[in-house]
């Protein structure tokens, strides 16, 4: 078997589990998670890491380069292409060749748990018919005060990337995601090309196209990550920039493409008045909910409350203008399809 290179590969080299990392310009961070794989148990594991390197220009190549000792690690330099780099520089990585039967992506800011390798092998075995994987992330607070509203639990999934899974071998829910900086898949979904796209929210819409194909996935409590959040991440300001990015984001991958696992997209297409109904009562909702924010005495109840309002008024708001933009969800063309009778005759 030849790899994307055309050099000839072995299948009984070929690790068990290829850890992809995507990084730029945080070199001291990536040397932690570094530590934390070249610590972690691999009894009994192959595994690969693959620094995929986005344009860095400080001492990236180095960090990865000092581990090859303890553990295996293949730096790939990426050169920024495209609006956003890490898509490109997780297709690099899947492009290199000899991957592993597993593929798991993780940021360059996280840690994982001394046990994390030998979990990922055992879920991944219990459920052979499943292609896609998380686990628990909780949060690593930086040094110093941390906000109260920070704590909030409503926030901690997608503002702060730490999924809590506190049991083991749940579905994944219908049209949801797991979080990009902690999951794997099973390399025989990308062996017919499919790659990430260049989009900011690359990964979900990648786990949206895996459960339209049927492609189901598991989350389980047993690996454990920890995710180190960067102070500039509690900034109040960067927090609603991240909030209605996150909002836009998610309307984009659920009405584009059209997926019929999407509930928005389904009803938008065979009800497209009432569709556009939803979406407009629920950002009048949480327009609602915003407004009452204010209402709050203490600082975490007002700012977390605001942020998680921003989120999901940003989120409707933008699935009704793409609807009102999209073909597959033009009133238009609902009408040539459900003619009146007069038209019908």
């Amino acid at each position: 078997m030849r790899n994307a290179q055309g050099n000839l590969e072995s299948e009984q080299t070929k690790p068990d589990i290829s850890v992809i990392i995507s990084t730029r310009n945080r070199a001291d961070s990536l040397a932690i998670t570094l530590e934390s794989l070249a610590s972690a148990n691999r009894e009994g594991v192959r595994v690969e890491v693959i620094v995929a390197d986005n344009a860095s220009q400080d001492h990236t190549k180095r960090v990865a380069e000092s581990f090859g000792d303890r553990i295996p690690v293949r730096y790939c330099y990426v050169p920024t292409v495209g609006v956003y780099g890490k898509s490109h520089a997780l297709n690099h990585a899947l492009d290199s060749g000899n991957i592993g039967e597993l593929i798991a992506v993780l940021d360059d800011d996280v840690t994982v748990d001394p046990n994390w390798l030998q979990a990922v092998m055992a879920i991944s075995r219990r459920w052979p018919d499943k292609d896609n994987f998380t686990g628990n992330t909780y949060t690593i607070w930086p040094d110093g005060e941390v906000p109260a509203w920070a704590k909030d639990p409503a926030l901690s999934c997608w503002i702060f990337s730490s999924y809590r899974v506190t049991e083991s071998d749940l579905p994944q829910p219908s049209g949801m995601w797991w979080s990009g900086n902690h999951w794997w898949f099973r390399s025989r979904v990308v062996a017919n090309g499919r790659r990430f796209k260049d989009l900011w929210f690359t990964e979900p819409d990648f786990q949206l196209d895996l459960e339209e194909l049927g492609l189901g996935g598991i989350a389980s409590s047993e690996a454990v990550i920890g995710h180190r959040v960067q102070r500039a991440l509690l900034q109040k300001d960067l927090v609603l920039k991240r909030a209605k990015n996150t909002g836009a984001g998610a309307a984009f991958v659920r009405l584009q493409p059209y997926r019929k696992t999407i509930k928005q997209a389904r009803l938008l297409s065979t009800h497209p008045w009432l569709g556009r109904a939803y979406l407009l009562a629920n950002y009048t909702r949480w327009r609602a909910r915003y407004i009452l924010s204010y209402c709050y005495p203490s600082d975490r109840g007002r700012f977390s409350r605001k942020v998680d309002a921003t989120h999901h008024m940003t989120l409707y708001l933008e699935m009704f203008r793409m609807a009102n933009r999209l073909d597959d969800y033009r009133l238009r063309k609902w009408a040539r399809s459900h003619p009146t009778p007069e038209k019908a005759h």
